[in-house]
């Protein structure tokens, strides 16, 4: 008898348990939605790409590219952007080497449709700023906010509405030029900080001392920039990198 009412407890608790986690999990999916297609046409990730005559210029890129609104393009971009512009829906798509999470946020005034989205990759961060352009499965999620306006601009001074010769004052000479569009694509070897190095070995503490110096002393920071224009006026322009061993 003593025992059935111990087995009650332990399993009252058990199920409360349970219902506290299952109520939790539910909570923390509620800002996550699966999308099983490939409409977001600006996704740099939406498919895998290679094009032979982009030139990789091995050259570092100022980080100031890489903010905008105050937002560094980090692995925490999404819970930063959450802060500062509002709790976006996560759209989850694709998988594996096109798996890719995505945050969007678009104009909430002046009549306008200026999108600003970050986006994590297998092993990419990017952010796209652009306006108009054709809608997508999706686009329902974008979060609106006064903060994204057509005068947004990089940290570095890019925006829209700019013609192709100042955005190549600020970025440099173009990796691959067309009539409508200018690609960027970056490399360089860098030496891991200690600070890396020590937040490495914390994941890696069953590496022997050579083995770990020698995958992870160095690593290789890869970066790309595509900027699009219509009549000489820039439209849509994303800023990625990724960092390897």
């Amino acid at each position: 008898m003593g025992h059935g009412n111990s087995f009650s407890k332990t399993s009252a608790i058990f199920l409360v348990l349970l219902a506290q986690s299952s109520i939790a999990l539910a909570m923390q999916a509620d800002n996550h939605v699966r999308l099983n297609d490939n409409s977001d046409w600006w996704s740099a990730n939406n498919a895998l790409k290679s094009d032979a005559s982009i030139k990789i210029q091995e050259r570092e890129v100022l980080l100031s590219n890489f903010r905008i609104l105050d937002l560094d393009l980090a692995d925490n971009v999404f819970s930063q952007a959450a802060a500062k512009l509002g709790k976006a829906a996560i759209v989850e798509r694709g998988d594996a080497a096109t798996g890719r999470r995505q945050a969007c946020y678009v104009s909430a005034r002046d009549g306008s449709s200026v999108h600003l989205i970050f986006e994590q990759g297998e092993v990419s961060l990017t952010y796209y700023l652009f306006v108009d352009g054709a809608n997508w499965d999706g686009s329902s999620y974008c979060y609106p906010t006064n903060l994204i306006t057509p005068s947004l601009a990089t940290a570095s001074g890019v925006r829209l509405g700019q013609t192709p010769p100042q955005v190549i004052a600020i970025l440099g000479a173009p990796s691959n030029r067309s009539k409508n569009q200018l690609v960027y694509a970056f490399h360089v070897r860098k030496k891991a900080s200690p600070e890396q190095l020590s937040r490495l070995r914390e994941y890696h503490s069953q590496m022997s001392e050579k083995d770990f110096h020698n995958n992870y002393d160095f690593y290789d920071l890869g970066a790309a920039f595509v900027a699009k224009f219509v009549d000489s006026k820039l439209t849509y322009f994303s800023a990625s990198y990724a960092e390897t061993n």
